[in-house]
């Protein structure tokens, strides 16, 4: 689908400085600043103007080759003419479109499959004049059921359409290398499913509305992990960021930073209370028997 996806861009991250310096608060010293989730880009609409560049694109036919011969050498001589100017070409039954055949539509897209009562039904392949080519089921005119969205830059979603939309579950993959693979709403992400990165970065978890929405986890390619709670892309709520080096915080997130009461584990094994406020760390205690994972929540093995 063409568009470029920002999320596809490798984001240099800068490697945070964990050990303690001069018997400084180890907690007090960590620098999140190089863990923030970059936003995912939510893919095109089906309908966006391209300019389509169709000797780039090679497809498989949904139409057996067989039935594509037969339509060329017996049915290419019966056509309808539509109000609209639209012209089709092919199986009449009972003076409709009935069965194979090929549709060109007035506004430049070609459409060849199966027809029902001058109606794109069944398997068939449509040719947007300025956009994608789409290959699989149709229902009233419409992308319906199983198929592949293919754009002239390389990128294709591959998976359940409902109304021409994308709808269901689904793998859309952008020509920058990011991948997405899960549940679709409305032609948005939305659901459950895991969004993959190029260099090495993932997101599993809920989605509303192309953004991470609910419960995920987000590991980066360094091996930070934060497994939580997510509003509007940003970690908010409860949450647990894990370190490499064995490191945990456990608390309440804000806006994408430590806010409200936490507890942080040392790579020794410490426990330390604190209370943060917008990523910095206001106070803290010492206390071995503090716990701050809400009730009822599963912690995922890292």
């Amino acid at each position: 689908m063409g568009q470029s996806c920002a999320s596809c861009q490798n984001k240099d991250e800068s490697t945070a400085v964990y050990d303690c310096i001069e018997q400084k608060d180890q907690f007090a010293e960590e620098d999140l600043y190089d863990s923030q989730e970059f936003d995912a880009k939510s893919p095109p609409c089906a309908y966006q103007c391209k300019t389509m560049e169709a000797d780039i694109l090679q497809f498989q036919r949904v139409i057996s080759k067989v039935k594509e011969d037969a339509y060329i050498e017996e049915q290419k001589e019966q056509q309808i003419i539509f109000d609209d100017k639209s012209r089709y070409e092919g199986s009449i039954i009972n003076g409709k479109a009935n069965g194979y055949g090929k549709l060109w539509l007035e506004n430049g897209d070609q459409y060849q499959g199966e027809f029902v009562e001058n109606m794109m039904e069944g398997n068939g392949t449509l040719i947007y004049l300025k956009g994608p080519i789409y290959e699989g089921q149709f229902k009233s005119n419409k992308p319906d059921g199983l198929g592949k969205e293919t754009w002239p830059d390389g990128s294709a979603y591959e998976g359940e359409f409902k109304g021409g939309r994308k709808h269901g579950k689904g793998c859309y993959k952008w020509h920058q290398g990011c991948v997405y693979n899960g549940e679709w709403k409305d032609n948005m992400i939305q659901g459950v499913g895991i969004y993959e990165w190029p260099d090495g970065r993932s997101y599993s978890g809920s989605w509303v509305k192309n953004q991470m929405h609910g419960r995920g986890k987000y590991i980066w390619k360094d091996g930070k992990c934060y497994d939580g709670e997510y509003q509007h892309d940003k970690k908010c709520g409860f949450g647990i960021f894990y370190w490499p080096d064995g490191k945990q915080f456990q608390g309440q997130w804000l806006n994408g930073k430590q806010h409200g009461k936490g507890l942080m584990i040392g790579k020794d094994g410490k426990k330390k209370i604190g209370s943060w406020l917008e990523g910095k760390l206001m106070s803290s205690i010492e206390d071995e028997n503090f716990q701050v994972i809400p009730e009822g929540w599963i912690q995922q093995q890292q």
